[in-house]
């Protein structure tokens, strides 16, 4: 039974009755909470391995996260939705659980070499050979094809292996079900055929990667195929039956799941930023930017999670169908979560390392600015401070720029080539050392390349690199870490608006919105959903995605003191009506103080109101009733009157 809180606190609309519930509201029992745990955590490892293993910065990167979680996430739910209706605490499937468990394991471990790019693109699985010779090249490419290979054979095995498994527990369910004649619908072999099927397409994928794998034929077939394994299990769902009343002995619900997995999902987010603003501020220490971006991460996580987990609920759907569509439709609401995360990480990275390079060439030229020839350059501990941290004294960089002056002074050309140079070479190791700080010590093959070629040049050219405003040898290896830290900012904030819309969409197929409030509550988050798709090529700022959310926020609590306010003032025009009839049929009570010309503006017009003597008045009366709820019942009437009303009221009535 949900409850109206006080104002501030959110509502829950309608709290429904399913199949599996007494008639006095119990649950049956639920499976152990310690598998619901352990299983989530499980599927959350490989989820884990997954991100780390896939760098979001480019495009290929965004595809493979997004296939290779499509498929993990695809094995949580189907088992997630055998679990709540069919697990019993047997050894039975405590063997099948740790099987499902050994599945998950593997397939992180598999993750790290996942491309779908894969004979697709070569250019997306093309390997950096740099200066080596063309048998060394032959070598790394023969080990990045293997690398491929042996990822997919193995991802469409254990993918297999996992349907197997699966397919027998719902074959122990069909013969319980024979046993105790409950096998009344021939669509109970739906979801079976499906994961029987779907193990076939998996093992046939196998096969395929294993005696053709260089083929683009066959590497197009098997994203197709995985797409139609993990759809032919989702409409099955969508239409294999309920059990009758009161026969499961395990009763759960996949709300309370979906609603777990989110959390974990968030605290998996939260974490990799609170790693990488432990580096930021073990770099160059907190700084105004730093302050902000931190607080607008935290603001944003803060309103992510009120307007997943509050406001208005609908804890089921009207049916089978719009219920594994409500589930299938948290993948999308999942993946853009994710990838929100992951680039507000790296929006967060990119504007730290820019500010952060700010700072420092601020401060070299105050440096420079106060050097003499006959004093040298001054002492600088601000400048001292900010490079401690990468390892690099001031102090001995100022020795080696001294000596690199009294070079040029004994040149008869009396050019700045060494000074230059040796000024260029340290600021580019310093913009290196910057960027691998807040990236955690992550490298780039290319970029690292460049780099040693930039550490290489002659003092010549760095001198002329120095006086070329495109630095064409400099931006050769940070280009590359710029425009991978930069990436994500071009989407974020449509993934951002993607996934309020989802929250929108998946509201609306849980129960289609019945009066101003909930249609109000759709909308809202619909339009700012929208707005934020529309407006996400123009900004990559942070601060944009808070307010967008914080307004989504505003509108949902606002709606909630709308339907709150309006809920206490129908049941006090419940109270009054009551009060009206009692005192039309005799039963006034002066106790109660009713004024019967403050009911004028009841909806009764000037006749005299009917009191059906079929039902009782005061049952319905007292409750809070919508507005195309009538007062008094008509003979025969009282059950559809009751269903009616009970989509208005906040409590079951």
């Amino acid at each position: 039974m949900s409850t109206l809180t006080e104002m501030g606190v959110s509502l829950s609309l309608i709290v429904e009755s399913r199949p599996g519930l007494s008639e006095e509201g119990e649950e049956g029992e639920r499976p152990p909470e310690w598998l619901e745990l352990a299983g989530d955590l499980a599927w959350t490892a490989t989820f884990s391995s997954v991100t780390s293993n896939t760098c979001v910065t480019e495009p290929s990167g965004v595809w493979n996260y997004a296939v290779l979680f499509c498929l993990t996430w695809h094995l949580w739910a189907t088992q997630t939705t055998y679990d709540i209706r069919y697990y019993t605490n047997d050894w039975w499937h405590h063997l099948l659980f740790a099987c499902q468990l050994s599945v998950y394991s593997i397939l992180a471990a598999l993750s790290g070499s996942f491309n779908v790019s894969w004979q697709v693109n070569p250019d997306a699985t093309e390997v950096f050979k740099g200066n080596v010779t063309e048998l060394t090249g032959n070598t790394m490419d023969a080990n990045q094809e293997y690398l491929i290979k042996k990822s997919f054979r193995g991802i469409n095995f254990m993918l297999f292996i996992s349907r197997m498994l699966l397919l027998a527990q719902y074959i122990r369910v069909l013969w319980y079900r024979k046993r105790s004649k409950q096998f009344w619908s021939w669509q109970f072999l739906l979801t079976p055929l499906a994961i029987l099927f779907a193990g076939g397409i998996f093992l046939g994928c196998y096969i395929m990667m294993k005696e053709d794998p260089n083929s683009k034929t066959v590497a197009i077939t098997q994203l197709i195929l995985w797409g139609v394994a993990v759809l032919s299990q989702a409409i099955a769902g969508a239409f294999t039956p309920e059990d009758g009343h009161r026969v499961l002995k395990n009763e759960g619900a996949m709300a309370p799941r979906l609603s777990s997995l989110t959390v974990i999902i968030l605290g998996e987010g939260l974490n990799a930023i609170c790693g990488t603003l432990s580096n930021s501020m073990n770099a160059l220490g907190l700084h105004k930017t730093m302050v902000g971006q931190s607080l607008t991460m935290l603001i944003i996580l803060y309103f992510i999670w009120l307007l997943y987990f509050d406001g208005f609920k609908i804890h089921y759907a009207p049916s089978k169908i719009l219920e594994e569509l409500w589930l299938c439709l948290h993948f999308p609401l999942h993946l853009s979560l994710i990838l929100l995360l992951e680039g507000i990480k790296n929006v967060f990275i990119y504007v730290n390392v820019v500010e952060s390079f700010s700072r420092l060439a601020q401060e070299f030229d105050k440096v420079m600015g106060k050097y003499s020839p006959s004093t040298g350059f001054p002492e600088h501990p601000t400048l001292e401070k900010l490079l401690q941290v990468l390892n690099i004294s001031w102090k001995q960089e100022t020795i080696k720029l001294q000596d690199a002056i009294t070079a040029d002074l004994a040149d008869p050309t009396g050019g700045s080539v060494n000074v230059n140079g040796q000024i260029w070479r340290w600021w580019g190791t310093v913009i290196h050392s910057v960027i691998l700080l807040y990236n955690d010590q992550q490298t780039d093959p290319e970029a690292e390349h460049n780099f040693e070629e930039f550490q290489l040049s002659s003092d010549a050219a760095l001198a002329n690199d120095f006086k070329d405003p495109d630095s064409p040898i400099l931006a050769r290896f940070y280009d590359i870490y710029f425009d991978k830290m930069a990436y994500t900012g071009h989407w974020i904030i449509p993934v951002s608006g993607t996934l309020i819309l989802c929250m929108a969409i998946i509201n609306t197929v849980q129960r289609w919105p019945r009066n101003r409030f909930a249609w109000g509550y759709s909308l809202s988050r619909f339009i700012i959903g929208a707005t934020l798709i529309l407006i996400g090529g123009i900004t990559m700022s942070l601060p944009t995605i808070a307010i967008g959310y914080g307004v989504g926020v505003i509108v949902d609590r606002s709606i909630l003191f709308l339907s709150v306010r309006s809920i206490r003032n129908t049941e006090s025009l419940s109270r009054a009506n009551f009060a009206y009839s009692s005192v039309e049929k005799g039963d006034y009570d002066p106790a109660t103080g009713v004024d019967l010309a403050q009911l004028s503006h009841l909806p009764y017009g000037q006749e005299r109101p009917h009191r059906s003597d079929s039902a009782s008045a005061g049952k319905y009366a007292q409750e809070p009733m919508g507005s195309s709820a009538s007062l008094y019942i008509a003979g025969g009437e009282e059950e559809k009157l009751h269903q009616e009303s009970s989509d208005h009221l906040p409590y079951k009535p």
